[in-house]
């Protein structure tokens, strides 16, 4: 299989993570798209972010509709902070014929070296780095391929990095809570049912 990998802490989870995933799963036709929140990502604090029964239940409702995507408790249920590269060896013996292609924005990929064993994720995975408002594409340690709307690619065991410009989603979860916490109106950034979920447990008041 050609399984994508959008990893994250998804609080909440919105349409711009909905849309990147989908541009990858079309342009590099994939089997799978596996959306993966984190227990507690290794840059932040517990006390930061939403619980992650919270996190993961919106993943989901906002997955659901869509045939290729999965929800992966792979990280949530260590009930630890784990690492990237941890998670890739684990999808490996979990799916060993598989591809992988993990979704990374390049507001991320610029700060690749500081992630643990960032060398090894390089011969764990592809990547495919999506367009961040403000954010530059690097390619100053690795080679990177440019990808345009419409094109269609396939991606197989020698890992790749592809760069896809096009995709500009102006909207963060950052931005969202913000907003919450003000009583503005995010359902033109959020699916319904996560919304719903939301207003329902009250989060981010």
């Amino acid at each position: 299989m050609r399984i994508a990998i959008l990893g994250g802490t998804f609080d909440p989870i919105h349409k711009g993570h909905l849309a990147a995933a989908r541009t990858v799963a079309r342009t590099f036709e994939t089997d799978e798209v596996h959306f993966v929140p984190a227990f507690t990502p290794p840059h932040k604090a517990p006390a930061e972010i939403t619980s992650p029964f919270h996190r993961f239940a919106m993943v989901a409702l906002a997955t659901a509709p869509f045939d290729k995507f999965r929800t992966s408790p792979v990280e949530s249920d260590t009930r630890e902070p784990r690492y990237s590269v941890d998670t890739l060896e684990l999808m490996h013996r979990t799916y060993p014929d598989s591809s992988f292609l993990f979704i990374a924005g390049t507001d991320m990929y610029q700060d690749i070296e500081s992630w643990k064993d960032y060398r090894r994720l390089f011969e764990l995975t592809s990547f495919a780095v999506v367009h961040r408002p403000g954010f530059e594409m690097r390619d100053d340690f690795t080679d990177v391929e440019v990808i345009h709307e419409g094109a269609a690619v396939t991606f197989g065991d020698a890992p790749r990095v592809f760069h896809l410009p096009a995709l500009d989603e102006d909207v963060s979860s950052t931005r969202i809570r913000s907003a919450l916490k003000q009583g503005g109106d995010v359902g033109h950034w959020i699916p319904e049912p996560v919304y719903a979920y939301i207003r329902k447990h009250k989060l981010y008041e």
